[in-house]
């Protein structure tokens, strides 16, 4: 892993990509300069498995300088994978950057914050890396897959959409009104998209109150 600081540090990254090991590089004090010729000197070395890390070079690093909208960007812009190397505190940043397609996190670790150092106040421990990886697991497959085909519970549940009925006793020739045919629940009759077709004509026989109105009671 390439830190932030030595981003720019061109013979060490040639040297590492060479070793053909996945290559992943910080990307906090780099500009896109910077970022552009490390990605095309691992290119070079004929090493393409990199993974570039949205970084925020503070510590800890404000939660409003996260930025994490880079993290799709960088992948996008350098054909590469991205993630996140984290110094804010807590697990919000980690679990924003999964839906923003990281693909990798990196979070500092402490045995006991009351240790000390230089990272212990954004370090986690034990039980809070265990939680924030449980959170990223759960953020993860609530992302799900684009589609729009209904789940057989979606599909029940349609039964509870509003659809076109009788909502007075019918003669057949009355006329159809927004009084005598409205859009309630459940979903079993005519789809409301039909209201404005139908009203003004005339119904061809007699229809109770709450029947499912259908295109076959409209006369033609």
């Amino acid at each position: 892993k390439i830190a932030s600081f030595e981003i720019t540090d061109i013979p060490l990254i040639e040297y590492a990509a060479r070793k053909m090991k996945p290559m992943v590089m910080s990307t906090g004090i780099a500009t896109e300069e910077d970022i552009r010729l490390a990605v095309d000197t691992c290119r070079a070395a004929g090493n393409d498995d990199i993974t570039l890390l949205k970084c925020t070079s503070s510590y800890p690093a404000p939660i409003e300088e996260a930025n994490l909208c880079m993290i799709k960007d960088l992948a996008e812009r350098y054909g590469v994978k991205s993630g996140l190397s984290d110094h804010t505190i807590g697990s919000v940043s980690a679990v924003v950057a999964v839906t923003q397609g990281a693909t990798m996190i990196e979070k500092h670790f402490i045995i006991d914050r009351s240790i000390g150092g230089p990272d212990a106040s954004f370090s986690m421990n034990e039980q809070e890396f265990a939680q924030m990886v449980k959170d990223i697991r759960m953020a993860e497959a609530a992302i799900g897959s684009v589609s729009y085909e209904l789940t057989d519970k979606m599909k029940s549940g349609r039964e509870f959409s509003r659809s076109l009925y009788v909502a007075e006793d019918m003669k057949a020739g009355e006329v159809i009104t927004e009084q005598n045919v409205r859009s309630v629940r459940p979903g079993f009759g005519l789809h409301p998209k039909y209201l404005k077709d139908i009203l003004g004509k005339k119904v061809n026989q007699d229809l109770e109150k709450g029947t499912r109105f259908a295109w076959e009671f409209v006369n033609s």
